[in-house]
């Protein structure tokens, strides 16, 4: 059956393509932070209320908002007016209670909505969206609700601020920390925000970590000792001792601020808040791959890595290194310190000594190996029997010897 256009009719609860694209050309409704919206509820969770909008992202508030007394005062399907707060993670977030706070007599007359908002959000510590507009003496000037406020340089991060123009043009969430002289002076900052969302993120972070687990980390600041790794809400000390089997001094050599790294969790303590990182215990031991290539009395050459009085450290591979003794310098004399006769950064030629493949050490040497004589001792054995045999005697031995001296 077709209508007097000869069209088909649409099937019921379906749309034609024609409709649809009419559809598309209405206007859309814009929804800005900082400004009130209505909105309808169109679900109920256990911490949140999703709203109905007019758009396609959801607006969503907390459900304690709408309790008295423990009691819901809204359903599924209500209108609500609601300020705009922020936009995070695709959801505006909303609140209810700005605009009940509003009707109170505290407003005189010359107070716009807006500014009735911000001396709301100061009273109740409710968050509000603002851009960062320019870099001045001392902090930035901030935009929120087209009402313009500072933010000291203290404020804008968690820590430090080293570079202030990399928050130009931001958008972030600010508390409204003081609001005087009806609105025309607003002072605001991030940096309490920040903290408690790191506090939350290193709970998280603590119930999920476990020892031997690896996790992705950026490092946050380097010493002779070791570095701060950050690892998604909380620090860990990567030791020196853990940044490679190869020997280093300072990590300031290996490591810099700013590095992501992969690292390992060695150790986990909770009480005190400590965790332990490792970088060496994600990386191949050199000691499995050249134990097998090491035998106690072949001649290897290192170079000299570390110096204590009592001997050298000589690294015969990377990760491997090896104790030469004081007293097997073979300089043909005493010594009290290796210094005396090497540097840090000779290579030297050294033979092996001994090997511990379970404590992974080597004991080294520089002197020359001792003449092995069993073989000429044996020789002249056999020549002294042999010369037995034809003088009978030890007495005719030595006359033997003597006659051919007189010859």
């Amino acid at each position: 059956m077709t209508d007097n256009q000869g069209r088909m009719p649409a099937a019921k609860g379906e749309e034609s393509f024609a409709d649809m694209l009419k559809a598309s050309f209405r206007p859309v409704a814009h929804v800005k932070v900082g400004e009130v919206a209505s909105g309808k509820v169109i679900s109920i969770g256990k911490d949140n209320i999703f709203l109905d909008l007019g758009i396609r992202a959801e607006g969503m508030i907390d459900r304690d908002e709408c309790e008295r007394q423990g009691v819901l005062t809204v359903k599924p399907g209500d209108p609500l007016q609601v300020l705009v707060t922020s936009f995070r993670d695709g959801i505006f977030h909303c609140t209810v209670r700005l605009r009940q706070a509003g009707r109170g007599d505290s407003r005189t007359a010359k107070d716009s909505p807006t500014l009735s908002m911000l001396r709301e959000a100061h009273a109740n510590r409710i968050p509000v969206e603002g851009r960062v507009k320019a870099v001045n003496r001392g902090g930035f000037d901030v935009q929120v609700m087209g009402q313009k406020a500072f933010c000291p340089i203290s404020q804008i991060e968690r820590n430090y601020c080293q570079k202030p123009e990399a928050h130009l043009e931001q958008t972030y969430s600010f508390l409204v920390t003081q609001f005087e002289e009806d609105g025309r002076n607003i002072v605001v900052g991030r940096k309490e925000l920040l903290q408690a969302e790191e506090r939350e993120k290193s709970q998280r972070l603590w119930q999920e970590l476990e020892v031997g687990q690896a996790r992705e980390g950026t490092i946050t600041s380097v010493h002779d000792y070791g570095a701060f790794v950050d690892i998604g809400g909380a620090e860990g000390l990567l030791h020196v001792s853990e940044i490679s089997y190869e020997k280093i001094q300072s990590a300031k050599d290996a490591l810099q601020p700013g590095q992501k790294l992969q690292v390992a969790v060695i150790k986990l303590d909770p009480e005190a808040g400590k965790i332990s990182l490792s970088l060496k215990a994600l990386l191949a031991d050199p000691w499995a791959t050249a134990s097998g290539s090491l035998a106690a009395g072949s001649e290897v050459s290192g170079k000299v890595v570390h110096m204590k009085p009592f001997g050298a450290f000589v690294e015969i591979f990377p990760g491997v290194t090896g104790l030469l003794h004081v007293s097997r310098l073979g300089s043909g004399r005493r010594i009290s310190h290796p210094k005396e006769i090497l540097t840090v950064g000779d290579e030297v030629q050294v033979r092996i000594l001994a090997i511990d493949s379970q404590r992974k050490t080597l004991s080294l040497t520089m002197e020359e190996p001792e003449e092995d004589l069993s073989g000429e001792l044996e020789r002249m054995k056999e020549k002294q029997d042999q010369d037995m045999k034809s003088t009978g005697t030890m007495a005719g031995m030595l006359d033997t010897a003597i006659q051919g001296d007189k010859k």
